[in-house]
């Protein structure tokens, strides 16, 4: 027999504010759910519950939140104050804290009471949002296994018919798989406090969400002045990107002429260009150059770095003749830089995101991978975070030079330092110095394009006081230290990928 009507309508979201949490959920939570938030003692719980009451009513809802063996009010008050989503004016007039304690003291009816607690603050506060600060411990004053899955059951109806989202916070963690609370609730979300080596990093997992997508796995979250700021793992947020240009053919000047000319009249747009090359060998610059060629075209371009403070960047940039101080006050040029610390690999890709679709950003440098390796939790991560976050600076239409440093700085080996990352470059430029009739001279070659026809000679490259100069290609005879002879390699090639000279 077939059926008529229209499919049901989705069930309405509960935003929760938080940033990149809707996100991981799809857009918030079902409204009219229960949902745990799990974790241990000290990992975010009681701030991510707050958060999510003030984001709440600061649009407009109520909520209600509920505390049972917790810390007092007062002093919940006192450490919620410094936090920027803290609003007193919204306590009891739109957000209502209440203890349950005494209910959990009425002996063989204390959870009949808290129920009938709940219920009545739901209905005479018109409350959409209930935070029930607790509820493993709950458990606790339950006369039975029964009494408990009951409660759960019945505070699930209350909800249902109502229309009020329940976050049920909870000290239980990964362990407690088969606690009732979390078999019979909607969802369940896990905080947790992870120790990497002498580094402490913060996860959220979402381990359950009934009637809904969500972005599985372990994505890293800090609590700052602001509360809670998640970042969702780049390769599982852009698994697929924004957009998918049309190739347009369209040849980019690096901004050296002479490699210009070894690369067939530039590079293709919206590709990538993995610069490798040892230290001193000139990447920094090639990069510059590659901003300033953008920046006669009017283009706006973008420097992300981690080594060179900005200073000293456009230091270097205004004394090759680049200009690029004058272009940083014109708007043309912003500096992303983040210097050394403990950061999350994830963030730096939303700030460097954020900064390309914040001003369009055609052109981008990201002057060195090793800090996101520096910033990896689990390197296993990078082959995967670098696939998706390029394959996103393509779909915006930007093109992207990334420098990487090798580590040897002699030897016949030409090492990527990165797993993976040659993968993601449609061109490979080669910088090293090396030895010729005892004095070292810096040499440029050009080892992939794809498609496309590109010289694979060795040639000198100079840094002068107008920036790099490419020579002529070394000659076929004599010994180089470094890269075996210039016989031998006179002419470089990626392994599984054919040269076309």
């Amino acid at each position: 027999m077939k059926r008529s009507g229209s499919p049901p309508a989705p069930l309405p979201r509960q935003k929760t504010g938080i940033p990149h949490l809707d996100m991981i959920l799809s857009g918030g939570f079902l409204r009219g759910g229960s949902y745990i938030i799990a974790g241990a003692p000290g990992a975010g719980k009681t701030i991510l519950g707050n958060q999510i009451c003030f984001d709440h009513v600061a649009s407009g809802e109520r909520a209600v939140y509920i505390t049972l063996l917790a810390e007092s009010h007062g002093r919940m008050m006192a450490q919620l104050s410094p936090l920027s989503f803290f609003d007193p004016s919204v306590v009891g007039t739109k957000l209502y804290y209440v203890s349950g304690y005494n209910q959990l003291r009425e002996g063989k009816q204390s959870l009949k009471a808290l129920l009938a607690l709940v219920r009545k603050l739901i209905k005479r506060h018109g409350a959409t949002l209930l935070v029930l600060d607790g509820i493993v411990r709950i458990g606790s004053f339950a006369s039975s296994p029964i009494d408990f899955k009951e409660f759960i059951h019945e505070l699930n109806v209350l909800l249902n018919f109502t229309g009020c989202t329940a976050l049920l916070l909870s000290d239980s963690t990964g362990e407690d798989v088969g606690h009732p609370a979390r078999t019979m609730v909607d969802g369940l979300v896990e905080l947790r406090d992870v120790m990497d080596g002498v580094l402490a990093v913060r996860e959220l997992v979402v381990l359950k969400f009934r009637g809904s997508a969500y972005l599985r796995g372990a994505h890293f979250f800090e609590i700052d002045g602001n509360g809670l700021r998640i970042y969702p793992r780049v390769e599982a947020r852009l698994a697929v990107p924004s957009s998918v240009p049309a190739a347009k053919g369209v040849r980019l000047s690096l901004g050296v002429a002479g490699l210009d000319q070894v690369m067939g009249g530039g590079v293709q747009e919206g590709t990538a260009t993995l610069v490798l090359g040892s230290s001193g060998t000139g990447k920094t610059i090639l990069g510059l150059h590659f901003l300033a060629a953008g920046l006669d075209r009017g283009e706006p371009v973008l420097h992300f770095g981690f080594f060179e403070s900005p200073p000293r960047l456009l230091q270097k940039g205004d004394d090759l003749g680049l200009k690029l101080s004058q272009q940083v006050a014109k708007g043309g040029l912003e500096i992303i830089w983040q210097p050394a610390g403990e950061l999350i690999m994830d963030a730096l890709a939303e700030r460097l995101l954020d900064g390309v679709r914040r001003r369009k950003v055609k052109r981008i440098v990201i002057d060195g991978l090793a800090g996101f390796e520096e910033s990896v939790v689990r390197p296993e991560r990078l082959s995967h975070f670098f696939k998706a976050l390029t394959n996103e600076l393509r779909g915006l239409g930007v093109t992207c030079i990334l420098t990487e440093e090798m580590r040897e700085l002699f030897g016949p080996q030409i090492v990527v330092p990165l797993t993976g990352v040659s993968g993601v470059a449609e061109n490979i430029v080669l910088l090293r110095q090396i030895e010729i009739a005892s004095e070292l001279k810096r040499v440029i070659a050009v080892m992939k394009t794809r498609e496309t026809s590109h010289d694979a000679m060795l040639r000198e490259l100079r840094i002068t006081d107008r920036g790099l100069e490419v020579g002529d290609p070394f000659p076929t005879n004599g010994p180089v230290l470094g890269v075996g002879t210039t016989r031998a390699a006179s002419r470089l090639q990626v392994p599984g990928e054919r040269g076309k000279g």
